[in-house]
């Protein structure tokens, strides 16, 4: 829609709809997490892609039940990171942000020395990649890479070798389809 001033036309200014609102919500909260992170100040970065999940998750559940998520998302400030292993991943019902979110806080959390709980987000996002893009996405190769990298950190070097190996047989596949 535009409207004309003065023999101009000039896109008439909407207000956005409720899902833009929340999506715009949970982008800025993206976007907070990954300056955090680019500052390498991961403690921070982590609460912020944390926060920046569970707002996602909330507002996929928003249409099923307003009063419940209107709870859930009042209960968000102040969460410490270690709640992070309380957001359920009901793989039927996934996106790919929140695969990226989660690939992001396993990231931070490897870096702030809580490798359980990287670990845990790392299986989530990586799970939710397969289910989106197949077993032989490049995107399921660079989660296991990370994977590999924290198990080889944590001193489980055959769970490191295997994840690194599926990763490298993906890429090589790849990389043959290409050609």
């Amino acid at each position: 829609d535009e409207e004309e001033i003065g023999g101009i036309y000039i896109p008439s200014i909407h207000e956005p709809s409720p899902a833009e609102r929340k999506n715009a919500v949970v982008d800025l909260q993206l976007k907070i997490a990954d300056c955090l992170s680019y500052k390498e100040d991961y403690d921070l970065a982590a609460e912020a892609y944390e926060k920046a999940l569970h707002l996602h998750v909330g507002f996929r559940r928003w249409n099923r039940s307003r009063e419940s998520t209107k709870k859930y998302l009042n209960q968000l400030s102040g969460l410490p990171v270690s709640t992070s292993t309380n957001v359920e991943v009901d793989i039927s019902n996934t996106t790919s942000l929140e695969a990226a979110l989660r690939n992001s806080l396993a990231d931070c959390l490897a870096h702030i020395g809580q490798p359980e709980l990287s670990l845990k987000h790392y299986e989530a996002s990586l799970a939710i990649k397969r289910r989106i893009g197949g077993d032989h996405h490049n995107e399921v190769a660079h989660t296991l890479m990370s994977m590999g990298a924290l198990l080889g950190s944590s001193g489980d070097t055959s769970g490191a070798l295997n994840c690194f190996k599926e990763a490298l047989y993906i890429y090589r596949t790849n990389l043959e389809q290409e050609s």
